[in-house]
């Protein structure tokens, strides 16, 4: 991905010079004329890599534009910053790496060292980074793989406790129960239900990153049809897309079955799962539609919601673990597992997952699987 350089300098003929010589380089160069011009362009959405200032500028010089940043925008106090000026002394030098700059070059300079400069920032960056990430990520597998083994023997009491009671309770006329009595057994199988969605979410998540569910792919796979597993997914979900239009198109003749080769369960567990995130995030009694399709090697099934979309900063971390997008503003269920499981039994059946999105134009998932012999 091509970093995004910020470059803030008055001087015109250099910004320009600076920005050529970074360009070759195949960096994406955003330049500014002083500290205010920049801190607008930020506050109007600009997220760079790296920053390089001049500190000498009208209006807003470089250690105020620094400053600024640092405290205001904390999204970019991990973004490197580098200060350019004619002031070279040892006091200079000592006052912009006290404020925390990351580096500092003095005109005239070499555009060999600006570029050795500013490759070694961005490479430690994406180090510090992917560090960060892998921590994250451990740090999710671990919580998941506790969740996994420590709901699953609680919810087993706490349902089968729940049943007794429910089975009681129906042996008596039903104008015994209190209307308060009533609303909280219904709440009490919700709160059940979702648990226990938690609890086989999370097994199921803990299998497919120790590597179980690929195992169990390869030495126990069956051939399947792709549409009669879509009616099986939609079957099981029936009470949860009953306040939508279900649409499917098949864009291949009915009588073609798509074989596919697999494990029926994780397929129809991933196909659902794509159904409810689309229900999800869709309006009440907007149009769902569901495409069957193939290519010369590939069975392709799509799922179309009408829903606010997604913002193409944040697409990517959709198939990360226990991330769920606007989860301050949504009243969601779930943790943020379902898109990585789709993603995780796709892949271990040798295929993939493609995201399709527009904030404001709905979303569309699409599973791609090998096709089997009919």
């Amino acid at each position: 991905m091509q970093a995004t350089i910020l470059f803030v300098e008055d001087h015109d003929d250099l910004r320009d010079n600076v920005a050529q010589i970074l360009a070759l380089e195949g960096y994406a160069v955003v330049g500014a004329t002083d500290g205010c011009d920049a801190l607008e362009q930020i506050a109007a959405g600009l997220r760079p890599d790296l920053i390089i200032s001049d500190i000498m500028m009208p209006r807003m010089d470089g250690y105020q534009f620094f400053e600024t940043v640092r405290r205001d925008y904390p999204r970019l106090r991990a973004i490197p910053f580098i200060f350019l000026t004619a002031r070279g002394s040892r006091h200079e030098i000592a006052l912009g790496k006290g404020l925390g700059a990351d580096d500092y070059l003095v005109k005239p300079f070499d555009p060999a060292e600006l570029i050795a400069v500013v490759h070694g920032k961005l490479r430690r960056t994406a180090e510090l980074r992917a560090e960060a990430d892998e921590s994250l990520a451990q740090a999710r597998r671990t919580l998941i793989r506790l969740l996994a083994h420590e709901l699953h023997t609680p919810l087993t009491y706490v349902s089968n406790g729940f049943e007794l009671l429910a089975e009681e309770l129906r042996q008596h006329p039903a104008e015994a129960l209190s209307e308060d009595m009533r609303v909280s057994l219904a709440l009490i199988r919700g709160g059940t239900e979702r648990l226990n969605r938690l609890a086989e979410q999370t097994a199921l998540y803990a299998r497919i990153v120790s590597g179980q569910v690929n195992s169990q792919v390869r030495s126990s796979s069956a051939p399947l049809s792709l549409g009669l597993l879509l009616y099986d997914a939609l079957v099981l979900l029936n009470d949860l897309t009953c306040h939508h239009v279900i649409t499917i198109q098949h864009r291949v003749p009915e009588t073609e079955t798509l074989p596919v080769q697999g494990i029926r369960s994780l397929l129809i567990t991933a196909i659902g799962e794509v159904i409810r995130n689309a229900v999800q995030y869709a309006p009440r009694e907007s149009t769902i539609t569901i495409a069957l399709d193939r290519t010369p090697a590939y069975a392709l099934l799509s799922v179309r919601d009408e829903g606010p979309g997604i913002d193409p900063a944040q697409q990517a971390t959709v198939w990360d673990a226990m991330v769920q997008l606007e989860r301050d503003t949504r009243e969601q269920q779930g943790v943020g597992l379902g898109l990585p499981i789709v993603k995780g039994i796709v892949e271990a059946h040798g295929g993939s997952v493609e995201l399709d999105s527009r904030p404001g134009a709905g979303t569309r998932v699409t599973l791609r699987l090998p096709l089997a012999e009919p």
